[in-house]
Order: C-alpha cells, then sequence, then structure tokens
C-alpha cells in the first residue's frame, strides 16, 4: 500500500486533532516550542531538538537534507503535534524523511499526550497532506516506527505501511544488576563473564565507567572511530561513520563542542587502552543503545563488550529506568539483555503524482531487503561476498604499510 487514498475518516474523534500546520525550515528556530513540547509528548529519546539539531547542524548536507518541521496547532494556538522531518531534493523530487538518518534506531511523530486519542487514521492522513501541501512534497519515506513504544499505540501505524527490514530488541530492567543477570542470563554465561573479568584483571589495571569527564569522552570516541572502522573494513562494509560531517555530530551529541549532551558513552580501559565502548541516548525511562565497538585485538577473545553492558545495565537501573534497549537489528548478545522484539514498520507512499510513480519501487526494495534479512542463507551469502569484496583493500593496505615512509 503507498497511498493515503486508502485511509478515510471513519472512527474520528468528536472534533478535529488540530487547526493549523506551520513549516520551520530550522530546528534552532522551533527548538524553544520543541523543548517545551517534549514533556508531555509522546516520543522516544532520539526525537530531542538538542540531539536531531547536532545530526542537523553537521550530518545532514551531506546527504543533501535540510529541515522540516511541521508543527500543528489547536484552535487556540497551542501545539499539540511536531513532525521532526528533513526534506531531500533529487531529480526533481521532494522526500520528506525522519530527521537523523541511519543514526536514529526509531522514528516517531511528537505529539502530546493529552492529545493522541484525538489523532486517529483520518486525521494522521490530514495532518500528512496539509504538512505536504505546506512543505512541497511528493513523496514520504517513515523508516523504523514502532507500532508501540512503551505500551502506547503510535497513530502513524494508520498510515501506510509495511513491515521494517529489521526489528528493535528490548527488556525490562530488574531492580538490580544482580537480579536482571538471574532474570535473562544463563548460571553457565553468568560463571563465564566471572571467569572473563579475571583474566582482563590478571592483563592489567581495568576500568569499566560511563565518562563524565570530557578527556574520558573524546578518549572512547577516538576508540570507537578507529575499532568500527577497522571491524567494518574487515567484513567489506561502508562505514557511515566515516561520512563527512558524522564525526562532528557525534562529538556535538556527547557534548563535546560545549553544547547540549544527549548522548552517554561508556569505556572499557585496560591498562589504560580503551577496548570497548559504548553509546546510549536516554529519557526517564528507557536508555536506548545506539552503537559500540570493540578491539580486534587479543582482548577481543574475552568478550568486553559483554561485560561493559552489564555496567550500562547497572547504572541503567541506579537512574530510575524501567527498559534497557539494544535498538534495531538482531544480535546473539542481545537476547541476553533484551528478550522482547519490538516490529517495526516502514511508511512509503507518494502525494504527488511524481511522488506516487516512485513510491512503489521504493517500497518494492524496502520489501525485498526485509526478505533476505529474514532468510539466513540469502543473508549469509552477501555477508560472504562483502569479505571478498574486502580482501583485496586489505591486502593493498598491507602492502602499503610495508612501504618505507619518504
Amino acid at each position: 500500500m503507498t497511498s493515503l487514498d486508502t485511509i478515510d475518516g471513519r472512527g474520528r474523534s468528536a472534533g478535529p486533532a488540530f487547526a493549523s500546520i506551520e513549516i520551520h525550515r530550522d530546528v534552532a528556530a522551533v527548538e524553544p516550542l520543541w523543548s517545551d513540547l517534549l514533556g508531555r509528548a509522546f516520543v522516544t529519546p532520539y526525537q530531542t531538538p538538542a540531539f536531531l539539531r547536532a545530526w542537523s547542524d553537521h550530518a545532514a548536507a551531506h546527504e543533501r537534507t535540510a529541515p522540516l518541521i511541521a508543527v500543528a496547532r489547536d484552535g487556540d494556538g497551542a501545539a499539540v503535534a511536531l513532525l521532526p522531518f528533513g526534506l531531500r531534493r533529487s531529480f526533481g523530487v521532494a522526500t520528506a524523511a525522519f530527521l537523523g538518518g541511519t543514526h536514529v534506531n526509531y522514528n516517531m511523530p511528537v505529539i502530546r499526550r493529552d492529545r493522541l486519542a484525538a489523532f486517529d487514521a483520518g486525521e494522521v492522513a490530514r495532518l500528512i497532506r496539509e504538512t505536504a501541501q505546506a512543505g512541497g512534497v511528493d513523496l514520504f519515506v517513515l523508516r523504523n516506527q514502532p507500532m508501540a513504544w512503551n505500551g502506547v499505540p503510535n497513530p502513524f501505524a494508520a498510515l501506510p505501511r509495511q513491515a521494517a527490514p529489521d526489528e528493535g530488541y528490548s527488556g525490562p530492567l530488574a531492580d538490580s544488576l544482580e537480579a536482571h543477570l538471574k532474570r535473562f542470563v544463563s548460571a553457565k554465561t553468568r560463571s563465564a563473564q566471572r571467569r572473563k573479568m579475571r583474566r582482563f584483571e590478571e592483563q592489567g589495571a581495568v576500568r569499566l565507567y560511563r565518562a563524565e569527564s570530557a578527556d574520558d569522552r573524546e578518549r572512547v570516541l577516538e576508540a570507537y572511530f578507529r575499532q568500527k572502522a577497522q571491524r567494518l573494513g574487515a567484513r567489506g562494509v561502508d562505514n557511515p561513520f566515516a561520512l563527512p560531517g558524522v564525526d562532528r555530530f557525534i562529538r556535538a551529541a556527547a557534548g563535546l563542542d560545549g553544547g547540549v549532551r544527549t548522548v552517554d558513552l561508556y569505556g572499557f580501559d585496560l591498562d589504560g587502552q580503551v577496548i570497548a565502548t559504548f553509546a546510549v541516548i536516554c529519557d526517564a525511562d528507557r536508555m536506548c543503545g545506539m552503537f559500540n565497538s570493540i578491539t580486534s585485538g587479543d582482548p577481543a577473545r574475552y568478550s568486553p563488550g559483554e561485560l561493559l553492558l552489564n555496567v550500562m545495565v547497572e547504572d541503567a537501573i541506579s537512574r530510575g529506568m524501567a527498559r534497557f534497549d539494544l535498538g534495531v537489528g538482531a544480535a546473539a548478545y542481545k537476547q541476553m539483555y533484551c528478550p522482547d522484539s519490538e516490529p517495526l514498520f516502514d511508511s512509503i507512499f507518494g502525494v504527488s503524482a511524481l511522488g506516487r510513480a516512485i513510491a512503489a519501487g521504493a517500497a518494492a526494495k524496502t520489501a525485498a531487503k526485509a526478505r533476505i534479512k529474514a532468510n539466513p542463507t540469502a543473508y549469509g551469502l552477501i555477508e560472504r561476498l562483502r569479505k571478498l569484496r574486502a580482501r583485496p583493500r586489505s591486502a593493498t593496505d598491507a602492502a602499503e604499510a610495508k612501504e618505507p615512509a619518504d
């Protein structure tokens, strides 16, 4: 389904959800309104103005994306919803997507909790139509939207949708780390973790921590960028963190440019060297994992990332959070901490003749990606092809390393 035409107003609430739409092209200009709305809104930790402003300021230009933020107001002029979109123009087509690109695990509108019931299917469709008209949009590509967030249904699930290629993974937090591990991690695995920690302690000074000082945050990020590049290069996968502006975006989100810190960093040091990293974004209820890395050296054999996760879980519990989230995409380690899979959907549909013509192809491409990821044989073949692609590059790098310096 790639059109809004199938949505009608049946089941509409007693009154309209909003009276007017206005478009903002600058995150900073709308930041005070957005921040005020956020405290009363149904939203994930990713939809904060500070975080998305960091992305918009530093990384959006490479993706040729400019902010397109729609604010819906009621008859009294009060903001009831905000759509954190960006607009990209390519080959004459104006495509709207959520701000943040691939660096956001979960995308949602920012809707006031006391107005959620008013945004039924018909009103959501009207919200999108009026946003498209005011913002000059041909096509919407709205990816990685949760069907529900913390048990509350997402009003945007009423839009034309299809299953996203991946699901999200999360789990409830217990009252203590010990209780959490007993609930989700087998006795055998817990025993193995203790042995691994002893191995590290035998090798040198061990420190597992949330990076609070600017120096620690800088060290953790430097290690992350280096380790991620090595790992992705070995797999033949393009490194999204090497794209222009992305490092500045991450450093800004980590508060290293003097602005608001919206991302927390965790590190595992062995004798002063960072051997594992993790970045999270949080609200009062949930810690959401964003990205992580481990060294490619010998310490990797003892699962430093897994041990760092224990520190993160304990920290989330101490901060009063109820849920621990390791983001989108299946991985074996996630099952130990995040047993609940959360279905996600993509909404890809056109609102102009040109947009509708393109939407069908874009939706089909996404569906094909989902089928490949659901097929272990097909996905394994792709991984092997990537590694084959990486080998010539690795061989060239090794040869260049043997050349004498000028």
